[in-house]
């Protein structure tokens, strides 16, 4: 009984890999044709991808260049951006394919992807020839989905591979390079290097154009010069030029240095760029401050990992605010359950007060998860639970008391909606305001 359960489990697999797959073949054929006249890049990594296709996408739409994008946040081209609601950044099936073959038709001609591990896993990139390829980061998340950190590496990986196992484009008779481009201060930077591409650029703040590495491996370094970073943005020099954007924390400069490599890439002029970038106001969700006339600061992020936690509130420390009142959410239903004591034990931390609330449980109980991250917290007398997420941001408000003090809410960014127990998979989409508009609400309220 046992084998035949193996061997049922073992075909049923393979049917799965096979559906995928096949997917990715009708992709192609409907991509033919065009992908071959567009410049395809596809960005990947565990945090910060959103952000570079936001930067990237605002630059090229200011500059005319005619693109379309799709990433976890919104679905964008010149002629217009919509959120992304599907709480999907890859889509299957004909999804991607039938939208970029549409984009081209109305003129597109680059084409950025966001590109997430479980869609290479389940060959939704095996569809697209890429010409460049990016990883921002990598980092400990879905650990449980891959079964283990080096399946999820070496997914994130299959979008290097892809780079070079389709054939060299000519877009007005000129041959299109294969890059790739790697965040050289990553600890796992070098296994994405390894992988071939007729150029391959490399972020780093910390190395300088003299590593005897990056000379012998023929690297070309993407680094800042003169960095300033303080309360009214990101300062700092690239090629000779100065650029000035209204970004905040190391993170952001990573996610900055990662879209002037691929705007490198694509021989877009810096001089243009660095006039453009000055405008841009920052990613909807990700560490974006609510904007009204009261003196409260509320600030609202997607900050779902502990790393990409850690980060958010060191910057709001380095920003000088000196009270930092956190709300934190679930974490995700039925998933990296590892993460969420750790998201507790960060908050608790770094923040001067802790608020745990609900935020996507799935199919699984809210307050078990809740609990579980209540539990990483150290000291519980700076803690509490409010399972009502809207509750929990008015909370928050009524607990800043000066200018001098912050309320960040975590781990939904700009979505709006929640995942709750229901439906035919176990789990369905329920309507939800949006942490930022919730905010805005009760702060021109008590205006």
């Amino acid at each position: 009984m046992q084998k035949i359960k193996k061997f049922v489990k073992k075909i049923y697999k393979l049917g799965i890999t096979l559906w995928h797959y096949s997917w990715s073949l009708i992709g192609r054929i409907i991509l033919t044709g065009v992908q071959d006249k567009m410049v395809i890049v596809g960005i990947t990594g565990t945090k910060g991808k959103s952000s570079v296709v936001s930067i990237l996408s605002f630059v090229l739409k200011s500059l005319d260049i005619k693109y379309a994008s799709y990433s976890t946040l919104e679905i964008s081209s010149n002629q217009g951006s919509v959120l992304n609601t599907q709480k999907m950044t890859m889509p299957g099936r004909w999804t991607l394919p039938m939208y970029f073959r549409k984009a081209y038709k109305n003129g597109a001609r680059v084409g950025i992807i966001e590109v997430t591990s479980s869609g290479l896993s389940q060959f939704r990139g095996d569809a697209f020839n890429f010409d460049i390829v990016a990883i921002t980061n990598l980092q400990k998340e879905h650990i449980e989905i891959h079964g283990g950190f080096d399946n999820y590496k070496q997914a994130k990986g299959r979008l290097f591979k892809l780079l070079t196992q389709s054939k060299h484009k000519f877009i007005d008779n000129k041959k299109i390079e294969k890059v790739s481009i790697v965040n050289f201060d990553d600890e796992n930077s070098q296994y994405y290097l390894d992988f071939k591409a007729d150029k391959k650029y490399i972020v780093s703040l910390n190395e300088n154009k003299n590593n005897t590495k990056i000379n012998i491996l023929n690297l070309n370094l993407i680094k800042p010069e003169n960095l300033a970073i303080d309360a009214t943005g990101l300062h700092f020099n690239f090629e000779d030029i100065h650029f000035d954007v209204n970004l905040y924390g190391t993170f952001s400069v990573y996610n900055v240095m990662m879209t002037l490599a691929i705007l490198k890439a694509l021989k877009v002029d810096m001089a243009k760029v660095a006039e453009i970038i000055k405008d841009y106001k920052g990613t909807k969700g990700r560490m974006e401050f609510v904007k009204t006339k009261t003196n409260k600061n509320v600030v609202v992020d997607y900050a779902h990992t502990p790393d990409s936690l850690k980060a958010v509130l060191t910057t709001l420390k380095e920003m000088g605010f000196k009270k930092i009142i956190s709300i934190v959410g679930a974490c995700g239903g039925s998933r990296d359950k590892w993460k969420r004591p750790e998201i507790g034990k960060i908050a608790g931390n770094l923040s001067d007060y802790v608020i745990v609330t609900n935020e996507d449980p799935y199919d699984e109980d809210p307050h078990k998860i809740m609990n579980a991250i209540y539990a990483g917290i150290e000291n519980k007398e700076k803690a509490r639970i409010i399972a009502d997420r809207i509750e929990a941001i008015h909370k928050g408000i009524d607990m800043l008391n000066s200018d001098e003090e912050v309320l960040i809410v975590t781990g939904k960014g700009s979505e709006k909606v929640v995942m709750v127990k229901g439906g035919m998979r176990g789990f369905t989409k329920q309507d939800y305001a949006g942490d930022y508009e919730v905010a805005e609400q009760y702060l021109e309220k008590m205006n």
